[in-house]
């Protein structure tokens, strides 16, 4: 039994915006309260459609959202038992008197407490998807997560300390990573990972965090991304290698950003993804693509995920 989790948000929601702005901090840093990390092009249904389509073994896909409901997904949400809504009160519970949270790793630290989810699950962001067919063993081998990613030296501890002194404040994916591995009591190397669906269990993060309740409260409580949190997934994937999971080299992971690739290249990295040449895909940052680039990259999702 494997679960798929998403996190999502509607960050042009009037509403969501106004609260934004309500509990706007003055010190978090800019790339932490831009309204590009907040903004959805709806890739959140290409991220469904491909889960439904390649990876018929799931039980359940959870998207977890704030007092929101994906309008692209409704057709979805009325036909397929398989897609639930999660809210965020959901998963804090207890905790909620922390919320409203607008920071994904505060999010992520409490996705493992949705209700009913099954102890696999595939955790993906939004604009992840999956490319081609896959099979449950390419996540889970042995009740264990399959890990993706390149095992990386681990800098002394001494530098984020050094960092923050000298204001050196932005919130980067690979220092979470870093902190998450020191956190599950990692030495010497850390596993970078990239943009792709990632195997979790749930079991894991229950059991770290109900011995370390103080540190759940502490990472869930902030509201935008900061430079103090960790990454929840590089903490499962340090207590999983723990464990004994196996870590692969990532295979055949298909990225665009705005700008990269662009024109040509991007019709013909579109045109791969039409073949199967991806196992996952991510599209980051639709919204702010040139008209044309943004035309090229629906034009081939809808020929993937829709057809």
């Amino acid at each position: 039994m494997i679960d798929a989790v998403l996190t999502w948000v509607d960050g042009q929601d009037p509403l969501h915006t106004k609260k934004r702005n309500q509990f706007a901090d003055p010190n978090a840093h800019a790339y932490a309260t831009g309204n590009a990390r907040f903004d959805s092009s709806d890739e959140i249904r290409f991220a469904v459609l491909s889960l439904l389509k390649f990876c018929p073994f799931l039980r359940y896909i959870h998207i977890v959202t704030d007092a929101q409901s994906p309008a692209a997904l409704a057709p979805l949400l009325a036909t397929k038992g398989k897609v639930r809504i999660v809210d965020h009160k959901d998963i804090y519970g207890d905790h909620a008197d922390l919320l409203p949270v607008f920071s994904s790793r505060s999010i992520e630290t409490m996705v493992h407490r949705i209700p009913g989810l099954a102890e696999q699950f595939i955790y993906l962001c939004d604009d992840f998807s999956i490319a081609r067919p896959v099979q449950p063993t390419e996540f889970f081998e042995n009740d264990l997560p399959v890990l993706q990613g390149t095992l990386k030296p681990l800098p002394p501890s001494i530098f984020p300390w050094l960092r923050s002194k000298l204001k050196l404040h932005r919130p980067g994916h690979k220092r979470a990573q870093q902190a998450g591995a020191r956190l599950a009591g990692r030495r010497g190397s850390y596993l970078l990972v990239r943009h792709h669906p990632h195997p979790m269990r749930r079991s894991t993060l229950t059991r770290f965090f109900a011995s370390n309740p103080s540190v759940l409260r502490a990472q869930a409580g902030h509201r935008f991304r900061s430079v103090a949190q960790f990454s929840p997934v590089s903490l499962s994937n340090h207590l999983e290698i723990a464990a004994g999971a196996r870590i692969k080299q990532p295979v055949d992971v298909g990225y665009i950003k705005p700008g990269y690739p662009t024109g040509a290249a991007l019709a013909d990295t579109m045109e791969k993804l039409n073949t199967g040449a991806f196992s996952s895909f991510c599209v980051q940052s639709l919204e702010r693509m040139s008209a044309q680039d943004r035309q090229t990259v629906l034009e081939g999702l809808e020929r993937r995920y829709a057809d």
